[in-house]
């Protein structure tokens, strides 16, 4: 997954969060109220986007799928009833007033898997017990949530040496901590500083910075290719899973204007497949899944206002306008795919609406699916009185969705929508405690039957001496 320039994601401090959000809600004229209190409130961001589901996790995968492909697991179907906190990840050390930066959530069957700082710690799921713990030797500084069908992924970890560039490269199995190897990627500072960011897709493992990006060989660590920038344009950033797609950010000296395009590019040599070009006038341009190619744009300032698809060609298919605030696409400005509201499934893409009502703990929203061939509108999913809806991930021909409660009643739910019937049906219903939210922006997954929650940065309270258990992750499940 990626994360945007600096302050970096694991540096950066609750205030400076904070008045970088301050700071858009005042170009945009608006105000923002977080959706889901679970999921906590920051400047920074680990969302799951189309083709970077956050299963990211070992579960049911297709007959016969190669190893080295991207995970796209398959949830059984929903019973209903009413879910627990099964186990966690807890930090019962962090003194009052210190920050920890917990990057990184994935699970299995049987573990919990929770980046912490300079190490990975797992609890089998089954007892909370410890399972294992991994030290990586330096700060985890980014993360990819894809997972391979065979059960590894891969972090990046800062230089213990020198400048302390984020350009360590470590690939390991989540269900037993094995580290596979290690290898140091290329990365190099630019005249501005810019954290470095990944993705993996088809037996590769992609990285980029400021100054350039690299593919490297998922068994190996090799580096299979590189690229440089040029004098106008650099690698923005990618989105992998069934595909690979970059943004090309190019700057144009006389019009002194941003431009974008988008290419296909082949995983194992680097090698362009084909581009797009993005219209002269857009400000920002998004990533929201590699296959299908879909993109969402903003003509604005922030604010996105149409999606595009593109056919296998990279030739424009259809679009989608966002109508104002009627739809509610928030992406952020300092990274590719750093949207959140929606979700390519298939051939359609589903979009989260804004809120319908005002009214402090009354707010509710719904979901709309769009046809990606079209750009018609299908079936409307409801969140209901006093709850609102958020996507999470594609589960087989379904989607996966996250309901939150705003008031004090209203439960919290995990619900399947199916954009084929226009049915929505619930796995489970629960509520989860307030000394469990975390001061980042949080992780989110499902797996098993469960979902997963992920904190990425806490704040020490308690007493000198004494201090306050901490929640780095929890599952929670349906009791039985």
């Amino acid at each position: 997954m990626s994360f945007g320039p600096p302050p970096s994601p694991f540096t950066q401090s609750v205030k400076v969060a904070e008045e970088r959000v301050r700071r858009r809600k005042v170009l945009r004229g608006v105000c923002f109220l977080a959706f889901a209190v679970i999921l906590g409130a920051g400047g920074w961001y680990v969302w799951p986007n189309s083709s970077q589901a956050p299963s990211a996790q070992e579960g049911k995968a297709p007959a016969k799928a190669a190893p080295e492909a991207i995970r796209e697991t398959v949830e059984d179907p929903p019973k209903g009833g009413v879910g627990h906190v099964e186990s966690a990840v807890i930090e019962r050390g962090l003194e009052p007033g210190k920050y920890l930066v917990t990057p990184g959530m994935w699970a299995t069957k049987k573990v919990l898997v929770k980046g912490r700082q300079s190490s990975l710690v797992a609890v089998n799921i089954a007892d909370g017990s410890d399972a294992w713990t991994r030290d990586l030797g330096s700060d985890i500084c980014a993360i990819t949530q894809d997972v391979t069908n065979d059960g590894r992924t891969a972090v990046m970890v800062k230089d213990p040496e020198g400048d302390h560039l984020c350009n360590q490269l470590v690939m390991f199995r989540i269900g037993t901590g094995a580290k596979l190897w290690q290898v140091k990627v290329p990365v190099k500072r630019g005249f501005f500083s810019e954290p470095t960011r990944m993705t993996m897709t088809q037996g590769v493992v992609v990285t980029s910075w400021n100054e350039g990006s690299a593919g490297s060989d998922m068994s190996t660590g090799k580096t299979l290719w590189q690229r440089g920038r040029t004098k106008q344009c650099h690698d923005g950033g990618f989105v992998g899973g069934q595909s690979l797609l970059l943004r090309y950010d190019c700057f144009d000296e006389k019009s002194q204007q941003d431009h974008y395009r988008v290419q296909k590019l082949d995983p194992g040599t680097g090698a362009v497949e084909w581009t797009y070009k993005v219209a002269s006038g857009v400000k920002f341009a998004y990533l929201l899944s590699s296959q299908p190619a879909v993109l969402a744009v903003a003509a604005g300032d922030y604010d996105v206002t149409n999606l595009i698809s593109l056919d296998g060609r990279g030739k424009y298919r259809a679009g989608i306008r966002m109508e104002g605030d009627h739809y509610n696409v928030e992406c952020d400005p300092d990274s590719v795919d750093g949207c959140t509201g929606a979700l390519v499934a298939n051939d359609q893409v589903f979009v989260t609406s804004g809120d319908s009502s005002e009214e402090p703990g009354n707010n509710t929203n719904w979901i709309v699916t769009f046809d990606l061939a079209t750009g018609k509108s299908g079936f409307k999913f409801d969140a209901g009185e006093d709850q609102q809806i958020s996507l999470l991930r594609v589960s087989g021909d379904r989607v996966l969705a996250l309901k939150n409660g705003t008031d004090t009643i209203a439960p919290n739910s995990l619900v399947s929508l199916d954009p084929k019937s226009g049915k929505q049906r619930t796995y489970f219903y629960f509520t989860i405690p307030s000394g469990m939210h975390g001061y980042g922006a949080g992780e989110v997954a499902v797996e098993h039957g469960r979902i997963f929650f992920g904190n990425q940065q806490w704040r020490g309270s308690g007493k000198k001496g004494m201090p306050e258990a901490k929640w780095l992750a929890y599952a929670v499940g349906r009791a039985a």
